[in-house]
Formats: structure tokens, C-alpha cells, sequence
């Protein structure tokens, strides 16, 4: 297997982090962010438990069941308690059903019995690639659920391998060497996934070129991921270690349109469990009656736009990108990219 193990290795593949892209950071939720949080119903989190293992669990319920205390703290509830390791960073992706950004939160939390309380260190807007390309919001119907619980070493149960192969959508938690994590987004038509032995590959597609998850995995290995069916109540987390791969025949099997991803990541899983979907359930995440109407929403250029505006990032490039953007140029610009440039 071809691994990339070192960050010029992976700019040579993906690029580098783009300044604009990176500009849209911010260090607290604005009032954009509380505006999403306040119709968001669903959360995946990333977190490592007290044994060290990586995890990732969801929490949902009504629109707003995030509580936003001020700038950098919110709470929510827990569908079961979890035995998070505080010391380590949290990272928490929201989901505005019928919506195709996320936003992603990442920072510290501690868990009293089962709400979770949540410091706010980074807030970023995510683009809608990856649940353009899952149709996340399309459900399909629902079939006979399995029994739950966990499948550790190859995943060689049926219900799970069937899992897989219907799985269009996944979230991915991972964290740098200083233990600051992130959770991001990957979407694909079902069946995407790639399963030998006791490794599970993902293609990277086009996205808002962040490459977080890349970046943690030459820092270190540790990764979780949620994998999500429409209409399905439950998910399948694996959690294990991660590498990044460029062999040339898994990525010729993942080409969608002809396209052929460039890097694949690679993860090495010690356990695999199929959880109860309270959460889901809680968030009413495929009931299109709960979803939240296009008036309500804001409009997402406006707030990629306020966002680079207000970036802290210093210099004449950072100037000159504050300078050109604009909510007209922003809407234009995302519509081409969702348009032209999903693979």
C-alpha cells in the first residue's frame, strides 16, 4: 500500500489549505452560528473515552436542543451516558435537516450524567458537497433492523457488510498530536465504502479543502467514524487507526463519474457497533415534516461572506481576500462549485 505520511506529500496530492477557505474560521459562534444551532436537531461527536479509545455517537431533539449559554459554551443532552475523557478535545458537526452545510464546533467538554457541556474553541461552516453527493436528505426506505451491539475484528456478520454497502454517508472524528479535535463530513453514492478485512477505506472527493482529518492522521492515527443510512434509526461507528493511501487499484475502484479520487484514507478498525438511533429518533433526522423551511434558513453565501470578512488573519493576501468578497460573487461562486465540481 502507497501511504502519505508527511504534509508536503499530501499538498503535492490535494493542494494546499486555501486562505479564503481558512478565513471562514472563527474562534466563538457569531450570530450565524446561533441562528443554525437554533434550527439544528442533530449532532455527531466526535471524543476519546477514558480507556483512549477514539468514538462517535450522536445527540438530537427538537430544533435547538443545543443550548447556546454564550459565545464559547452551549450544552445538550445525551440519548446515554458516555465516559469521555475531558482532557482530550471534543469535536461536534450539526445538522439542520434539509440543509446541505454542516457546522462544525470544536473545543473541550466535560459529561455530568448525560448532558454534555461544550467550550468552544473553532466554528466553521462547512460546504454542502458531501450530502449533495449522499443525497442525505433523499430517504430511502427503511429495512428490518438487525440486533444491536458490538462486532469486534473483521466485519464478517451480513447485516453489517449490508450495512456498508447501503451506506452513503459518514462523519469522521480525528484529532492533531496536542489531542484538538475535528469532525468532518464524507458523502458518496451508497456503496462507497471499501471493506477488507479489518480496513475500511474513503475516498476523498472535493470538498472545502481543509484536509483537517489528512493533517490529524500524519499527527496521529487515532479516527472514529458514524456511518448513516437514510431512513435508518441506527448507525455503525468504527473506531480504530488511520493511514492515507494512494494505491492505485482501490482508488480506480472508487472513480464516480470517471473521476478518480487522488488519496484514499485508510482505517485499520479494532471495533465495529451497530448503536440504537435515539438519537436519530430524538432529531426526527429523515421526518421531512421536521425539517426546517428554505425561509427560515439563512442564506449560506451571506454567511460565508461575514465570516471571511471578520477572519483575525493578518497580511496583504488575507487584505486583498476581505477586499474581493462579496455575498453577489460568494452565491455565484458556490452554486458553480456545487454544480461543476462534486467530483
Amino acid at each position: 500500500m502507497s501511504q502519505v505520511q508527511t504534509v508536503e506529500a499530501l499538498e503535492q496530492l490535494v493542494g494546499s489549505r486555501p486562505l479564503g477557505v481558512m478565513m471562514k474560521s472563527r474562534d466563538a459562534l457569531d450570530e450565524h452560528c446561533v441562528r443554525l444551532l437554533a434550527v439544528s436537531s442533530f449532532v455527531v461527536m466526535g471524543y476519546v473515552d477514558v480507556d483512549g479509545h477514539a468514538r462517535a455517537t450522536a445527540a438530537g431533539g427538537p430544533h435547538g436542543f443545543a443550548r447556546v449559554v454564550d459565545s464559547t459554551h452551549l450544552c445538550f443532552e445525551l440519548a446515554d451516558p458516555i465516559a469521555l475523557n475531558p482532557t482530550v478535545g471534543c469535536g461536534l458537526l450539526f445538522f439542520v435537516p434539509g440543509l446541505g452545510e454542516t457546522l462544525r464546533v470544536n473545543g473541550t467538554a466535560s459529561v455530568e450524567g448525560t448532558t454534555l457541556r461544550f467550550t468552544v474553541e473553532e466554528t466553521f461552516v462547512h460546504c454542502a458537497k458531501a450530502i449533495l453527493r449522499s443525497s442525505l436528505w433523499k430517504p430511502a426506505a427503511a429495512t428490518p433492523p438487525p440486533a444491536t451491539g458490538m462486532a469486534p475484528g473483521p466485519v464478517g456478520d451480513v447485516v453489517l457488510r449490508d450495512w456498508l454497502a447501503r451506506t452513503p454517508f459518514v462523519v469522521l472524528a480525528s484529532w492533531d498530536a496536542q489531542g484538538r479535535a475535528d469532525t468532518s463530513p464524507k458523502g458518496d453514492p451508497a456503496g462507497f465504502l471499501r471493506l477488507d478485512g479489518t480496513r475500511l477505506a474513503v475516498a476523498d472527493r472535493p470538498g472545502n479543502r481543509r484536509t483537517d482529518t489528512f493533517h490529524n492522521v500524519i499527527e496521529q492515527p487515532r479516527v472514529a467514524l458514524l456511518a448513516l443510512i437514510p431512513g435508518e434509526a441506527r448507525a455503525l461507528e468504527f473506531s480504530g487507526v488511520a493511514s492515507l493511501t494512494t494505491e492505485p487499484a482501490l482508488l480506480e475502484s472508487m472513480a464516480v463519474a470517471n473521476k478518480v479520487p487522488k488519496i484514499a484514507l485508510s482505517l485499520d478498525f479494532s471495533e465495529a457497533r451497530l448503536s440504537s438511533g435515539r438519537a436519530i429518533t430524538d432529531a426526527g433526522l429523515w421526518d421531512t415534516s421536521r425539517h426546517v423551511p428554505a425561509s427560515q434558513l439563512p442564506k449560506m453565501s451571506d454567511v460565508f461572506v461575514v465570516h471571511v470578512k471578520r477572519s483575525a488573519q493578518t497580511g496583504a493576501a488575507a487584505a486583498t481576500v476581505r477586499a474581493l468578497v462579496s455575498k453577489r460573487l460568494m452565491s455565484w461562486g458556490l452554486s458553480q462549485d456545487y454544480k461543476k465540481n462534486l467530483y
